[in-house]
């Protein structure tokens, strides 16, 4: 009966020891498990941030392009507007300077 008795504490205590190295291993996983869903929570916190200065950078770009696109089609207009007058002008100085030509030519005939 002591040989069972002895066995029986052997038993027991061995029982007890693996119950303890599960509760630290129990206790040690929640702390493993609370650090790694805080991290991904950080993770996903920081992707959805940086996914909402992207959109917001895309948004802020997109509205540059429409603005650029204005301001670019209200200088072409200038620009063509521009062309054109100087066209007009420059053929308006090409008839003056053929008439001035004229004037020149019908005095120096009236001259001679």
């Amino acid at each position: 009966m002591v040989k069972e008795r002895a066995d029986w504490e052997k038993y027991h205590e061995r029982l007890v020891r693996q119950v303890k190295d599960y509760e630290k291993a129990k206790a040690s996983f929640a702390e493993e498990k609370a650090k790694f869903d805080s991290d991904r929570k950080s993770e996903e916190w920081g992707r959805e941030g940086l996914m909402g200065k992207l959109r917001a950078a895309e948004e802020l770009l997109a509205k540059e392009r429409a603005d650029w696109k204005k301001i670019y089609e209200k200088d072409n207009q200038r620009m063509y507007a521009a062309q054109a007058k100087i066209t007009e002008l420059e053929g308006q100085v090409a008839e003056l300077k053929g008439k001035i030509e004229d004037v020149h030519a019908d005095r120096e005939h009236a001259e001679v």
